[in-house]
């Protein structure tokens, strides 16, 4: 076919629409002179939800989605031969849904106008005759978008009941942390001076998870929604390591940098193990329960705490917020052991909580835990720095 005979056919490509097709040859051609051509690339939108419907499009080259909702839930697809808009011209509503090009596509439109002009030149109704013929399609289509639609708002309705479940949990957990700090301040109030809180802080860190996982089954969410999964277990394993090896390197650099530029810091040592003034047994006993319960304390920071504002806040940055807000909590549950101490488990906090977002383990969180806070009192002795 020469390009004459091509483009000729592609002028006319209209013609032959599931629109038009019962429509007569001799009232099809008065169409011509107020037919809309345009073409759109894939991504445009065509028609938009809430618009004026004004305009019926036939569609002769490409694919177009239909969309729902500011979330865009995908109703179906229309193919070349076929049209759109029509439900809106019949209703006389705005747009119910969003049309978008999911290739380059080429549209016809007939307007409110042209039907108008239609039947007053010809005295029939242009549009009644085409969806006379159409009426099963259509009907089918309608109940598509029906089943999708309630789909939608049933989907809606389940996240929003999650959201609110997780509220509640957050609710709870806050007051979990609220008792914890509150009774840790009593305790060592009334503790004689010498002796340690590690005791007494792993006690009441004990209690605490315990009061933890009962709120997380009273929840109702599988143990894999707070982070209890073993998969991918190997890559989770290796990736902790390698990022708090990293994290160790930059904590080492980081001190020595203070000791050689800060005189107020130049005397102490660059590799000093933190031991008990009570001596090697409670330095040993301090060492231990450290590392059993930084999963206690990664399960609530991050298990509980962030899994639950992931899940409640919206927005583009959600995984930030809920970092930084239970980082914050997390922080401030170490207000016992000072203020320095606490601003200072802020930063490695920020790293465990990118690190839970980034495997969605507790696994990986909870031995870069054990590894940076062994690594950070057990041979650099940062708390010498912060107190």
């Amino acid at each position: 076919m020469s390009n004459e005979g091509s483009a000729l056919a592609q002028a006319e490509a209209w013609r032959q629409n599931l629109f038009l097709a019962d429509v007569p040859s001799d009232l099809v051609d008065h169409l011509q002179p107020w037919l809309l051509r345009k073409a759109y690339a894939a991504g445009d939108d065509i028609l938009i939800e809430g618009e004026p419907a004004d305009r019926v499009c036939l569609l002769t080259e490409g694919r177009v989605g239909i969309y729902k909702g500011a979330e865009r839930a995908r109703l179906g697809t229309v193919e070349a031969g076929a049209s759109f808009g029509e439900m809106g011209v019949l209703s006389g509503a705005p747009r119910s849904a969003t049309v978008n090009a999911e290739t380059a596509v080429v549209v016809w439109s007939i307007t409110l106008a042209t039907f108008e002009a239609f039947r007053a030149r010809t005295g029939v109704d242009l549009f009644a005759l085409s969806m006379r013929a159409h009426a099963d399609a259509m009907g089918e289509r309608l109940t598509r978008v029906s089943d999708v639609a309630a789909q939608w708002q049933r989907d809606r309705m389940e996240q929003y009941r999650i959201r609110v479940s997780f509220g509640t949990l957050f609710t709870h957990v806050i007051l979990m942390m609220f008792l914890y700090i509150s009774a840790l301040g009593v305790l060592r109030e009334f503790s004689s001076a010498g002796s340690s809180s590690t005791l007494t802080s792993s006690v009441l860190l004990g209690l605490m998870a315990l009061g933890a996982a009962w709120i997380m089954k009273a929840s109702g969410f599988p143990p894999r929604t707070f982070g209890f999964t073993l998969a991918r277990w190997r890559w989770v394993l290796l990736d902790s390591l390698v990022w708090s090896a990293a994290f160790c390197a930059a904590m080492t650099l980081g001190k020595a940098a203070l000791l050689y530029g800060n005189p107020s810091y130049a005397h102490l040592p660059m590799f000093q193990p933190w031991t008990s003034p009570a001596g090697m047994q409670a330095t040993l006993l301090a060492y231990g329960l450290y590392v059993l319960l930084s999963p206690v304390q990664e399960f609530v920071a991050r298990g509980l705490m962030q899994g639950a504002l992931t899940r409640m806040l919206t927005g583009r940055w959600v995984p930030l917020q809920a970092i930084l807000v239970s980082n914050a909590v997390f922080s401030i549950s170490h207000q016992h052991l000072g203020l320095g101490y606490a601003m200072a488990v802020f930063v490695p906090g920020l790293f465990w909580g990118w690190l839970y977002h980034r495997h969605g383990s507790l696994l990986g969180v909870c031995v870069s835990h054990a590894v940076i806070g062994l690594w950070g009192t057990g041979v650099l002795d940062l708390s010498s720095l912060v107190t």
